[in-house]
């Protein structure tokens, strides 16, 4: 969605994003099965295509399984590696049990949720609550219980990973995405708390927020919306975006692309002051509520 702020492609700083290309470490620190949610196109796509050059099988989830079912075959066929399709709307209130069921005795590693876009982008009251809760639940609930399941299950192992997907309209209000932004307020916080938890137990936790990323859906929202442009606009790409993400997995909490990207090694980028306020916040908290 475009949000907080718009950066085209040609407002980003150039950087060189390379490929990831430690195989032996990157499976050792993560197993070798991911889920992907959302992953039927877009930056979800473009993640299971990069872990599955990693070698990691995937544990393909979203709504479109004929999309679900091209990606398949097309991992299976270039790495080599198995590939699960899920069908599954996230917004059910069951969603996470069915995935547990589906996923099986699968040692899931490392988990993207990549669900959640605003399918309305209108103002508050121009859309029925109903519609609404169903966001809400796809953002929030189901959000706190694959984290909850999957965490649970990487800190008993002693390693995994946790990546959300989230967005810019995460660090405050913005107009006509009222309750987009106030339920990926909730993805982030709830992200940097878990990563404070547990940094020290192998488990990484990585808040990416994005402006705008090049998807089809994107693309189709911008021409609905008759923003000027909407077909030819230079925007990010997912493939760059997913493969900075993967690099940045161990340095949460949070990524703000692309500008995190503009600030020079050493200095204070939005994503680094996030974690300086997560840490010494925890670190003040802790004398009221304890340090276990």
């Amino acid at each position: 969605m475009s949000l907080h702020k718009e950066r085209t492609g040609a407002d980003i700083p150039e950087r060189r994003i390379n490929r990831l290309d430690d195989k032996p470490s990157f499976q050792l620190r993560y197993g070798n099965w991911a889920l992907i949610a959302g992953a039927s196109h877009g930056i979800g796509a473009a993640f299971a295509r990069q872990l599955a050059a990693q070698g990691m099988n995937c544990i393909l989830v979203a709504r479109n399984e004929t999309a679900l079912e091209s990606l398949k075959a097309e991992l299976e066929a270039q790495h080599g590696v198995q590939a699960l399709c899920v069908k599954q709307d996230l917004s059910a209130t069951d969603a996470t049990a069915r995935l547990l069921e589906a996923t099986g005795n699968r040692q899931v590693g490392l988990v993207i949720y990549n669900a959640g876009g605003d399918p309305f982008i209108s103002q508050f009251l121009n859309t029925d609550a109903g519609q609404w809760m169903k966001l809400l639940r796809m953002n929030t609930q189901t959000v706190m219980d694959i984290s909850h399941a999957f965490g649970g299950r990487m800190i008993e192992r002693g390693r995994g990973g946790l990546l959300l997907v989230g967005s810019h309209a995460a660090l405050g209000g913005v107009r006509k995405l009222g309750m987009y932004s106030a339920t990926k307020g909730f993805s982030l916080n709830l992200g940097e708390s878990l990563w404070a938890e547990w940094k020290d137990q192998g488990v990484d936790v990585l808040n990416l927020l994005i402006s705008t990323v090049d998807t089809p859906t994107m693309r189709e929202t911008m021409q609905r919306l008759n923003i000027p442009n909407a077909m030819t606009m230079p925007l990010p790409q997912a493939d760059d975006i997913a493969c900075l993400a993967l690099q940045q997995l161990r340095n949460g909490p949070t990524l703000i692309h692309p500008e995190d990207l503009a600030v020079p090694a050493g200095e204070g980028s939005p994503g680094s002051l996030r974690r300086d306020h997560v840490i010494t916040k925890s670190t003040e908290a802790a004398q009221f509520i304890g340090n276990d």
